[in-house]
């Protein structure tokens, strides 16, 4: 955990920022709650340990955590994974989900594992069953995203947001330009 880093990074730009990563614990969240995130991104522990995940988001507020699912499509089902991609969790995302009744949370990141990096295009498909079986949530879209018209896709489906890695870093589009085409 970078916790010094990142509260340099909060205290040197006006801009809210989600951070994740290596979240285990409650101290860990109030860490980078404290470190002054305004998002603290928790990935396998919201499949694993649904329970303590629903504490801290009655503890902390839902709108202080961000319930991430990395996906695997196995058999046209989307599959939470774990330990960087290498474990399937044995349950599909709907029951990971449904762990978390509405009302118990706010902010999810879904990522399509099989395309992330890829600059395939998101999973468009994905982001709408998510949409139609969770409208109660603001739902952030990642994995594959190439090009501007990916993210006018994914906005056009109600997603909130977009997470943009390597089409930014070969210069396929500017900052600028993915924020005018999230608008």
């Amino acid at each position: 955990m970078q916790h010094a880093l990142i509260g340099d990074l909060t205290s040197a730009i006006d801009v809210k920022i989600q951070s994740g990563g290596g979240v285990r614990s409650a101290n860990d969240v109030a860490r980078l709650l404290d470190a002054g995130v305004s998002r603290v991104v928790v990935g396998s522990l919201a499949v694993t340990q649904s329970n303590d995940v629903a504490a801290w988001l009655k503890g902390f507020g839902a709108d202080h955590i961000t319930l991430a699912f990395d996906v695997k499509i196995e058999d046209d089902v989307p599959v939470p994974a774990l330990k960087g991609w290498t474990q399937s969790s044995g349950v599909d995302l709907w029951t990971a989900l449904d762990r978390y009744p509405k009302g118990t949370f706010k902010h999810l990141l879904v990522t399509d594992v099989g395309r992330d990096g890829a600059l395939t295009g998101p999973n468009l498909g994905l982001l709408a069953q998510v949409r139609r079986r969770r409208p109660d949530l603001v739902l952030q879209a990642s994995g594959g995203v190439a090009s501007l018209e990916d993210i006018a896709a994914t906005r056009g489906l109600g997603c909130h947001g977009a997470i943009v890695g390597r089409a930014l870093y070969e210069g396929r589009f500017t900052l600028a330009e993915a924020i005018a085409a999230a608008a």
